[in-house]
C-alpha cells in the first residue's frame, strides 16, 4: 500500500490496507510520521514534489522491492504495527476512558447504547 500523499484524513485506506496484511509505505510527514514505525516510513523529500519524485524513483523502486521481497519477514511487524494504530488512532476506548474519567471527576456523563 503506497502513499504519496501531500494530504491526508488519518491515513484510513493504509490502516485498512495493514488490517488485511498489505504492507504500508508512507512519506515522512502529516500524521503518517507519528502513526507509523519507521520500517514503513520513507523519506517525505522523496516524493514532495514532481521532481523530487523523479530524482528519487530510484530509491522508490527499491524500498518497494525490498517490502516485496521481505514480505513474510515484514508480517510480524506489520501485526504490531496494525495493533498500535487500532489502538491508538482507530479506537474509541481511549475516547470512551476520557468520558468516563470525566464522570469520576464531577461530570455528568451519560452513555447509551
Amino acid at each position: 500500500m503506497f502513499s504519496a500523499n501531500l494530504q491526508e484524513t488519518l491515513g484510513i485506506s493504509c490502516y485498512e490496507g495493514a488490517i488485511v496484511d498489505a504492507i504500508p509505505m508512507v512519506p515522512d510527514r502529516l500524521s503518517y510520521s507519528e502513526m507509523y514505525f519507521d520500517t514503513f516510513k520513507y523519506p517525505s523529500k522523496w516524493t514532495e514534489n514532481y521532481d523530487t519524485y523523479t530524482a528519487y524513483r530510484p530509491d522508490l523502486c527499491r524500498a518497494i522491492i525490498s517490502h516485496m521481497d521481505n514480505y513474510k519477514t515484514r508480517l510480524p511487524m506489520l501485526k504490531k504495527q496494525t495493533e498500535t494504530l487500532h489502538e491508538q488512532f482507530f479506537s474509541a476506548n481511549n475516547l470512551i476512558n476520557r468520558f468516563t474519567n470525566c464522570g469520576r471527576k464531577g461530570f455528568v456523563v451519560i452513555m447509551s447504547r
